[in-house]
């Protein structure tokens, strides 16, 4: 089974979108506490509805200190560096982020970095959608507080096409 790590941003987008259920299709979801307080912040409901396969790992006071020291760099928000720092511990699969400096940052650590938008791609590549459903989903990804430019957009849509023609 494929172990995930997730900061706030596909957690939220996914669930804006109502597609969290293809993240649960991922694999086995991680988060740091900073994570589900972000989301509990954002989403009253979230410490009701949380689904029972999105996992919240505590990190240890010498991981918390090392999240501390990124988010000082200015480079990360503090879930994002706790999320970076659980995912050097527990070397997931993947690690989800849309954040353009959060992928950078875990991708220079060695880190397979993926997005909203590539949970959908790969949902519809793995056959859990197929193209109507992708398209929809692309769709309703569009209209939540991620922003996504036209030619991402244009391109995401071009990768469907390109699945499911054969």
């Amino acid at each position: 089974m494929r172990l995930i790590v997730s900061n706030t941003g596909p957690i939220l987008h996914l669930k804006e979108a109502n597609l969290l259920s293809l993240l649960h299709k991922t694999g086995k979801v991680y988060i740091p506490q900073m994570v589900d307080t972000e989301m509990k912040e954002i989403s009253p409901f979230w410490e009701k509805d949380r689904p029972e396969w999105i996992v919240v790992e505590q990190l240890l006071p010498d991981e918390i200190k090392q999240a501390e020291h990124l988010f000082l760099s200015g480079l990360l928000d503090f879930g994002e560096a706790e999320a970076i720092i659980l995912a050097k511990k527990l070397r997931p699969t993947w690690f989800l982020t849309d954040d353009t400096e959060a992928r950078i940052f875990a991708n220079s650590l060695g880190m397979e970095v993926h997005g909203s938008l590539g949970v959908v791609l790969w949902s519809a590549a793995i056959g859990h959608l197929d193209y109507a459903g992708a398209k929809e989903s692309l769709n309703r990804l569009s209209k939540t507080s991620l922003w996504i430019s036209r030619a991402i957009l244009s391109e995401a849509q071009k990768a469907l096409g390109i699945m499911f023609e054969g």
